[in-house]
């Protein structure tokens, strides 16, 4: 003999519930996913060319092998090329020692360039 399962209403309206509830946590884990993911892909608005460690020191500053990291700011960018100074305890002047240049690309002929240049350090306070 052969029976037939015949949902009642209530189990219906369980199943859906459930059904809806691994939907909208589903969908809830893939934004909070994607909202982290996207802290980690921010491009670095500046990069530190440093060329105090050479000699003898390059006259021209900003080029891709000089390069010795990205920042978010100015700031950040001009302190550790200060702090790079002092950990070398180099005579070279800041402004001849490395450049903070701002928004950098490679163009079609592979030259690098950027919106913005700063030598060395502005403010002494940093």
């Amino acid at each position: 003999m052969v029976r037939f399962f015949v949902a009642s209403d209530p189990m219906i309206s369980r199943l859906k519930m459930t059904l809806m509830t691994r939907t909208l946590t589903k969908i809830l884990l893939i934004t909070a996913t994607v909202v982290l993911l996207a802290g980690c892909f921010r491009t670095p608005q500046w990069t530190l060319f440093y060329v105090a460690d050479q000699a003898p020191v390059p006259t021209k500053i900003v080029q891709q092998d000089h390069i010795a990291g990205y920042y978010d700011s100015l700031e950040q960018c001009q302190a550790k090329g200060t702090g790079m100074l002092r950990l070398q305890a180099s005579s070279v002047p800041a402004e001849q020692a490395f450049v903070c240049a701002e928004l950098c690309q490679v163009d079609e002929q592979q030259q690098l360039q950027c919106k913005s240049q700063v030598a060395g350090v502005v403010d002494d306070a940093i």
